[in-house]
Protein backbone atom coordinates (compact mmCIF):
# COMPACT_ATOMS: atom_id res chain seq x y z
CA UNK A 1 0.00 0.00 0.00
CA UNK A 2 2.75 2.46 1.25
CA UNK A 3 4.83 1.77 -2.08
CA UNK A 4 1.62 2.26 -4.09
CA UNK A 5 1.12 5.70 -2.59
CA UNK A 6 4.60 6.22 -3.21
CA UNK A 7 4.51 5.57 -7.19
CA UNK A 8 1.40 7.68 -7.29
CA UNK A 9 2.99 10.71 -5.39
CA UNK A 10 6.36 10.25 -7.34
CA UNK A 11 3.91 10.15 -10.28
CA UNK A 12 2.48 13.12 -9.60
CA UNK A 13 5.02 15.45 -8.76
CA UNK A 14 6.92 14.13 -11.99
CA UNK A 15 3.70 15.53 -14.26
CA UNK A 16 4.00 18.82 -11.67
CA UNK A 17 7.52 19.13 -13.07
CA UNK A 18 6.37 18.16 -16.51
CA UNK A 19 3.57 20.43 -17.08
CA UNK A 20 5.95 23.65 -16.26
CA UNK A 21 6.40 24.96 -19.89
CA UNK A 22 4.03 27.43 -21.56
CA UNK A 23 3.58 27.85 -25.36
CA UNK A 24 2.87 31.25 -26.48
CA UNK A 25 2.87 31.54 -30.76
CA UNK A 26 1.63 34.49 -32.18
CA UNK A 27 0.77 36.23 -35.41
CA UNK A 28 2.29 39.34 -36.11
CA UNK A 29 0.28 41.23 -38.56
CA UNK A 30 -3.53 42.62 -37.28
CA UNK A 31 -2.44 40.66 -33.77
CA UNK A 32 -0.31 42.35 -32.80
CA UNK A 33 0.47 44.80 -35.26
CA UNK A 34 -1.74 47.20 -37.01
CA UNK A 35 -1.69 45.81 -40.83
CA UNK A 36 -5.41 46.48 -42.39
CA UNK A 37 -4.53 43.07 -43.47
CA UNK A 38 -8.67 43.03 -44.60
CA UNK A 39 -8.29 45.82 -46.93
CA UNK A 40 -5.80 44.20 -49.23
CA UNK A 41 -5.13 47.70 -51.05
CA UNK A 42 -2.97 50.70 -50.77
CA UNK A 43 -4.19 51.19 -47.06
CA UNK A 44 -2.98 47.81 -46.06
CA UNK A 45 0.28 49.31 -47.42
CA UNK A 46 -0.07 52.16 -45.59
CA UNK A 47 -0.54 50.63 -42.43
CA UNK A 48 2.30 48.27 -43.14
CA UNK A 49 4.51 50.86 -43.75
CA UNK A 50 3.62 52.20 -40.27
CA UNK A 51 4.40 49.39 -38.37
CA UNK A 52 2.16 50.13 -35.41
CA UNK A 53 1.64 48.25 -32.36
CA UNK A 54 -1.85 46.93 -30.24
CA UNK A 55 0.19 48.29 -27.16
CA UNK A 56 -2.42 46.14 -24.99
CA UNK A 57 -1.66 43.16 -26.40
CA UNK A 58 2.42 43.81 -25.98
CA UNK A 59 1.68 44.79 -22.40
CA UNK A 60 -0.54 41.72 -21.61
CA UNK A 61 2.18 39.19 -23.45
CA UNK A 62 4.69 41.04 -20.56
CA UNK A 63 2.31 39.76 -17.96
CA UNK A 64 1.68 36.48 -19.36
CA UNK A 65 5.45 35.71 -19.19
CA UNK A 66 5.90 37.67 -15.73
CA UNK A 67 3.09 35.85 -13.97
CA UNK A 68 3.59 32.05 -15.43
CA UNK A 69 7.92 32.57 -14.32
CA UNK A 70 6.63 33.84 -11.07
CA UNK A 71 4.99 30.38 -10.36
CA UNK A 72 8.31 28.88 -11.69
CA UNK A 73 6.67 28.16 -15.12
CA UNK A 74 9.35 28.15 -18.33
CA UNK A 75 7.69 30.46 -20.94
CA UNK A 76 8.63 30.60 -24.66
CA UNK A 77 7.63 32.62 -27.25
CA UNK A 78 7.64 32.49 -30.93
CA UNK A 79 6.10 34.87 -33.59
CA UNK A 80 5.07 33.64 -37.02
CA UNK A 81 4.11 35.78 -39.70
CA UNK A 82 3.38 34.72 -43.60
CA UNK A 83 4.62 38.21 -44.29
CA UNK A 84 7.43 37.95 -46.87
CA UNK A 85 10.82 38.24 -44.68
CA UNK A 86 12.24 40.36 -47.58
CA UNK A 87 10.21 42.96 -46.52
CA UNK A 88 10.17 43.61 -42.63
CA UNK A 89 12.92 43.23 -39.96
CA UNK A 90 10.71 40.91 -37.40
CA UNK A 91 13.41 40.68 -34.48
CA UNK A 92 13.91 44.77 -34.71
CA UNK A 93 10.78 45.51 -34.72
CA UNK A 94 9.69 43.07 -31.25
CA UNK A 95 13.07 43.90 -29.81
CA UNK A 96 12.20 48.06 -30.37
CA UNK A 97 8.90 47.81 -28.72
CA UNK A 98 9.51 45.99 -25.53
CA UNK A 99 7.36 42.95 -26.79
CA UNK A 100 8.95 39.19 -24.62
CA UNK A 101 12.05 37.77 -26.68
CA UNK A 102 10.95 34.64 -28.80
CA UNK A 103 11.77 33.01 -32.12
CA UNK A 104 10.53 35.47 -34.87
CA UNK A 105 9.87 33.39 -38.53
CA UNK A 106 8.41 34.88 -41.68
CA UNK A 107 7.93 33.48 -44.87
CA UNK A 108 10.58 33.37 -47.72
CA UNK A 109 9.96 32.91 -50.91
CA UNK A 110 9.16 28.94 -52.00
CA UNK A 111 7.93 28.72 -48.54
CA UNK A 112 4.08 27.83 -50.27
CA UNK A 113 1.20 29.41 -49.27
CA UNK A 114 -0.30 30.36 -45.72
CA UNK A 115 -1.87 27.81 -45.07
CA UNK A 116 0.41 24.98 -45.76
CA UNK A 117 3.63 27.44 -44.45
CA UNK A 118 1.84 28.15 -40.98
CA UNK A 119 0.81 24.50 -40.49
CA UNK A 120 4.65 23.98 -41.43
CA UNK A 121 6.30 26.14 -38.79
CA UNK A 122 3.95 26.11 -36.02
CA UNK A 123 3.53 22.29 -36.13
CA UNK A 124 7.60 22.10 -35.60
CA UNK A 125 7.37 24.71 -32.78
CA UNK A 126 4.64 22.23 -31.00
CA UNK A 127 6.87 19.24 -31.60
CA UNK A 128 8.59 20.04 -28.24
CA UNK A 129 5.46 20.46 -26.67
CA UNK A 130 3.96 17.71 -23.89
CA UNK A 131 -0.23 17.53 -24.37
CA UNK A 132 -0.26 18.98 -20.58
CA UNK A 133 1.45 22.01 -21.80
CA UNK A 134 -0.40 25.01 -21.71
CA UNK A 135 -0.39 26.60 -24.97
CA UNK A 136 -1.73 29.61 -25.81
CA UNK A 137 -2.06 31.08 -29.53
CA UNK A 138 -3.04 34.54 -31.03
CA UNK A 139 -3.91 35.49 -34.26
CA UNK A 140 -6.81 37.00 -36.63
CA UNK A 141 -8.96 36.15 -39.06
CA UNK A 142 -7.75 37.84 -42.47
CA UNK A 143 -5.60 34.45 -42.96
CA UNK A 144 -5.93 30.88 -42.21
CA UNK A 145 -4.92 31.31 -38.24
CA UNK A 146 -7.96 30.18 -36.26
CA UNK A 147 -7.99 26.77 -38.54
CA UNK A 148 -4.15 26.15 -38.55
CA UNK A 149 -3.92 26.43 -34.66
CA UNK A 150 -7.37 24.26 -34.48
CA UNK A 151 -6.49 21.67 -36.24
CA UNK A 152 -3.13 21.69 -34.61
CA UNK A 153 -4.11 21.50 -31.00
CA UNK A 154 -6.69 18.93 -31.88
CA UNK A 155 -3.68 16.60 -33.57
CA UNK A 156 -1.47 17.62 -30.58
CA UNK A 157 -3.71 16.30 -28.01
CA UNK A 158 -3.41 19.62 -25.95
CA UNK A 159 -6.01 20.02 -23.49
CA UNK A 160 -4.81 23.44 -21.70
CA UNK A 161 -4.51 25.53 -24.57
CA UNK A 162 -6.50 29.16 -25.77
CA UNK A 163 -7.37 30.32 -29.13
CA UNK A 164 -7.71 33.87 -29.28
CA UNK A 165 -8.37 35.30 -32.84
CA UNK A 166 -8.73 39.21 -33.67
CA UNK A 167 -11.85 39.63 -35.61
CA UNK A 168 -10.57 41.80 -38.67
CA UNK A 169 -12.93 40.70 -41.17
CA UNK A 170 -15.76 41.92 -38.60
CA UNK A 171 -17.60 38.52 -39.30
CA UNK A 172 -17.23 36.67 -36.28
CA UNK A 173 -18.89 39.36 -34.27
CA UNK A 174 -22.71 39.81 -33.43
CA UNK A 175 -23.71 43.23 -34.93
CA UNK A 176 -27.68 42.01 -35.67
CA UNK A 177 -29.79 39.08 -36.41
CA UNK A 178 -29.89 39.93 -40.15
CA UNK A 179 -25.74 39.32 -40.42
CA UNK A 180 -24.50 35.70 -40.08
CA UNK A 181 -21.84 35.31 -37.72
CA UNK A 182 -18.66 32.85 -39.05
CA UNK A 183 -16.60 30.83 -36.08
CA UNK A 184 -14.85 27.76 -35.59
CA UNK A 185 -15.70 25.73 -32.50
CA UNK A 186 -13.26 26.09 -29.53
CA UNK A 187 -11.65 29.31 -31.14
CA UNK A 188 -12.23 32.75 -28.81
CA UNK A 189 -12.75 35.63 -31.38
CA UNK A 190 -12.62 38.64 -30.32
CA UNK A 191 -12.96 42.62 -31.93
CA UNK A 192 -11.14 44.35 -29.08
CA UNK A 193 -9.38 43.80 -26.00
CA UNK A 194 -11.83 44.97 -24.33
CA UNK A 195 -13.57 41.28 -24.23
CA UNK A 196 -10.60 39.51 -22.67
CA UNK A 197 -12.03 41.14 -19.08
CA UNK A 198 -13.86 38.29 -18.38
CA UNK A 199 -11.41 35.42 -20.18
CA UNK A 200 -10.45 32.38 -18.02
CA UNK A 201 -7.48 32.14 -19.48
CA UNK A 202 -6.02 35.49 -19.66
CA UNK A 203 -6.43 35.40 -15.59
CA UNK A 204 -2.90 36.95 -14.91
CA UNK A 205 -3.87 40.78 -16.44
CA UNK A 206 -3.73 43.37 -14.02
CA UNK A 207 -5.67 46.07 -12.50
CA UNK A 208 -3.94 48.42 -14.35
CA UNK A 209 -4.17 46.89 -17.43
CA UNK A 210 -8.00 46.55 -17.04
CA UNK A 211 -7.97 49.83 -16.72
CA UNK A 212 -5.84 51.01 -19.69
CA UNK A 213 -7.91 48.79 -21.94
CA UNK A 214 -11.79 50.02 -20.70
CA UNK A 215 -10.00 53.63 -20.95
CA UNK A 216 -8.87 52.89 -24.56
CA UNK A 217 -12.22 51.61 -24.72
CA UNK A 218 -14.08 54.55 -22.99
CA UNK A 219 -11.99 56.88 -25.54
CA UNK A 220 -12.94 54.50 -28.81
CA UNK A 221 -9.32 54.22 -29.50
CA UNK A 222 -8.92 50.63 -29.18
CA UNK A 223 -9.89 49.69 -32.30
CA UNK A 224 -8.35 50.94 -35.58
CA UNK A 225 -10.66 53.70 -37.43
CA UNK A 226 -9.91 51.12 -40.36
CA UNK A 227 -11.85 48.63 -38.98
CA UNK A 228 -15.19 50.75 -39.48
CA UNK A 229 -14.38 50.94 -43.17
CA UNK A 230 -13.98 47.21 -43.29
CA UNK A 231 -17.41 46.73 -41.45
CA UNK A 232 -18.93 49.09 -44.56
CA UNK A 233 -17.14 46.87 -47.13
CA UNK A 234 -18.72 43.98 -45.68
CA UNK A 235 -22.04 45.09 -45.14
CA UNK A 236 -22.27 46.44 -48.90
CA UNK A 237 -21.27 42.61 -49.86
CA UNK A 238 -23.72 40.95 -47.67
CA UNK A 239 -26.27 42.77 -49.44
CA UNK A 240 -25.19 42.96 -52.57
CA UNK A 241 -25.01 46.73 -53.32
CA UNK A 242 -22.50 46.99 -56.15
CA UNK A 243 -22.71 50.14 -57.38
CA UNK A 244 -26.57 50.86 -55.97
CA UNK A 245 -25.74 54.24 -54.02
CA UNK A 246 -28.79 53.97 -51.85
CA UNK A 247 -27.95 50.60 -50.47
CA UNK A 248 -24.25 51.84 -50.09
CA UNK A 249 -25.07 54.48 -48.31
CA UNK A 250 -27.46 52.30 -45.67
CA UNK A 251 -24.68 50.10 -45.76
CA UNK A 252 -22.77 53.41 -44.11
CA UNK A 253 -25.09 54.26 -42.10
CA UNK A 254 -25.67 50.71 -40.32
CA UNK A 255 -22.01 50.29 -40.32
CA UNK A 256 -21.66 53.69 -38.29
CA UNK A 257 -24.99 52.55 -35.75
CA UNK A 258 -23.09 48.91 -35.28
CA UNK A 259 -19.92 50.77 -33.85
CA UNK A 260 -21.61 53.15 -32.03
CA UNK A 261 -23.40 50.18 -30.38
CA UNK A 262 -20.24 48.21 -29.59
CA UNK A 263 -19.25 51.06 -28.04
CA UNK A 264 -21.85 51.05 -25.61
CA UNK A 265 -22.00 47.47 -24.84
CA UNK A 266 -19.43 47.06 -22.33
Amino acid sequence: MRKTFCLVLFSFLTLIGLQAKVFVISDIDDTIKKANSANRSIGQVYHFLRKKIYPEMRDMFIELEETYEARGEEVEFFYVSAAPDILFDQDEWIEKHNFPAGEATLRDFGSGDTYPYKKRVIGNILKAADPYDTIYLFGDNASKDAIVYKELVEEGGFSNHFIYIRDVETDATFWSTDLPVRRLSGVRYFFSEREFLNERGLFFMSESLRETIISAYEERSLIPEYSLKTLEKRLKKEWGCGLDFSCRCIAEENAAKFWDDYYSKF
